[in-house]
């Protein structure tokens, strides 16, 4: 994926058609965004990424793609973005279920070996204090015995 969507811009456009493309960029950038945080799953539209969801996400109407202004330029980059995002994630609810099933496991998987190195480092700290604890009894007998010669 992409660091930034590309689409084209031009001097000559009017505000308007320069306000729907800056629209479809952050839709680009956020669906990238939001299948990266969700390991590799888009989280929506029952996980596929299609014209028409980019077109929802952009609030942009999908005919606007078939202008004679987009048909041929900002139509066939949404086209290559699809193909180049689509390429990782599964085409149907079932695959994408599966995907979503694996990933659950893989996180089930990451919490209990978390939960165990929790356990093991709690343990650790609760045999640290004890030793601090003993070391300060120590030094304290050390250093009431050490004024006791002094005097």
């Amino acid at each position: 994926m992409s660091d930034k969507p590309y689409l084209p811009s031009r001097d000559d456009t009017n505000p308007r058609t320069e306000a729907a493309l800056a629209r479809l960029r952050k839709a680009m950038a956020d669906i990238e965004a939001d299948i990266a945080a969700h390991a590799g799953v888009y989280p929506y539209n029952h996980g596929r990424v299609t014209q028409s969801e980019l077109c929802r996400r952009a609030d942009v109407k999908k005919a606007t793609l078939q202008t004679p202004l987009h048909k041929d330029t900002t139509r066939v980059h949404i086209l290559a973005w699809l193909e180049s995002v689509t390429a990782g994630l599964a085409d149907t609810r079932d695959a994408t279920r599966e995907k979503v099933t694996a990933v659950a496991d893989l996180l089930h998987a990451d919490v209990e070996r978390l939960t165990a190195e929790l356990q093991a480092a709690l343990l650790q700290l609760g045999l640290a204090e004890q030793r601090i604890e003993v070391l300060e009894m120590e030094n304290a007998e050390l250093r009431a015995r050490m004024g006791a010669v002094q005097h």
